[in-house]
């Protein structure tokens, strides 16, 4: 059982209490104290009716501030619900990578989802310019996080990312010239020569190489399901793509690809094989040095994208790499059809 309140305290409302004080001409004097976090109190002066006023006024905003959702509790939200049912590792990984960065700069002092404004966001890019590619992830996935909070009923606020300028954007422009990726290839076993040609001619991310097993090769057709994107491309197997499938199949292994104990390649494992090779083809052409240290095994998705547009159109680059977009592809075509001269065209 709780114990009674003194005297002087009953009747009081909540967070308000009088303490007496007795003076050296033996007169009893109150005073009123509202009692805030932490065990600290403020002063609220002599007089009775006074204290009891702010203390309601003060009851009232202690009530308000409970009743708004801070943007920390938002992230935590979406980071235990929706992060998990990302398809791919990597974007959980930047997801819960950009929810930490977000979660230091809102969450010290702890910001209301409502007080957010465009110019806390402005603050943020500059907070973190030294990497502006990731500030601009991680300014994307605030404005996912806002939109998931306002599916979830926390705010009808438009997100104040919306119109604030981000850093500009830097695609990599490095195209594979075929002399370059013959340095690298006089360095590669036959298994290195394998990958560079399949990433190449599927036009695929080295993470969806990594991963073709012998179960997605059926009917004559490989079947990838990219691991990025869920997109689904089918490729017919014939000509140099057969040779290499008919000599990797040849063993018992389930995995097209496979490290040197027989298991699955991992993509981290085939980028530190390359950068061996390519290593290698940097000592024996200095003079290359420059161009071959550019390379790297993404790009041949790339090379794999400009020559299809060269070849053909921008729509076959466009169904081979699995893009929903024109745009998306276009980051990847590195190069130009050639032109005539004017006189020629005329």
């Amino acid at each position: 059982m709780a114990r009674p309140r003194n005297r002087e305290n009953q009747g009081l409302p909540q967070g308000l209490i009088c303490r007496r004080r007795r003076r050296s001409n033996g007169a009893i004097v109150e005073y009123y104290f509202y009692c805030l976090e932490g065990g600290k109190e403020k002063s609220l002066g002599k007089d009775k009716h006074f204290a009891i006023l702010e203390t309601a006024r003060l009851n009232y905003e202690n009530q308000q501030k409970a009743e708004r959702v801070l943007f920390i509790d938002v992230l935590e939200r979406y980071k235990t619900e929706e992060v998990p049912k990302k398809k791919a590792k990597n974007t959980r990984n930047s997801n819960l990578q950009a929810i930490k960065h977000l979660t230091m700069y809102f969450g010290d002092p702890p910001i209301a989802l409502e007080d957010i404004e465009p110019q806390h966001i402005s603050q943020y890019l500059q907070w973190r310019k030294d990497t502006p590619a990731v500030a601009n992830i991680e300014v994307g996935l605030f404005n996912a996080i806002w939109n998931m909070a306002r599916e979830w009923g926390y705010t009808t606020l438009i997100s104040p990312s919306t119109g604030v300028k981000k850093f500009p954007t830097k695609y990599r422009e490095v195209y594979v010239e075929d002399f370059i990726l013959d340095k690298i290839y006089e360095f590669a076993d036959q298994r290195m020569t394998d990958i560079i040609d399949t990433a190449y001619l599927l036009g695929q991310r080295p993470i969806d190489v990594c991963k073709i097993h012998r179960s997605h090769i059926y009917d004559g057709i490989l079947h990838i399901t990219q691991q990025k994107t869920g997109a689904k491309v089918r490729f017919e197997i014939t000509g140099k793509l057969k040779e290499i499938v008919d000599r990797r199949l040849a063993s018992d292994s389930q995995w097209l690809f496979t490290n040197k104990w027989g298991r699955k390649l991992e993509r981290r494992s085939l980028g530190d094989h390359f950068k061996e090779i390519r290593d290698k083809a940097i000592l024996a052409y200095p003079e290359l040095a420059d161009e071959i240290a550019e390379v790297q095994m993404r790009d041949m998705r790339a090379k794999a994208a400009t020559d299809i547009s060269l070849k053909a159109t921008d729509e076959h680059a466009q169904k081979q790499l699995g893009h929903k977009s024109k745009q998306m592809t276009a980051h990847y075509i590195r190069k130009g059809k050639i032109l005539k001269p004017t006189d020629e065209t005329i």
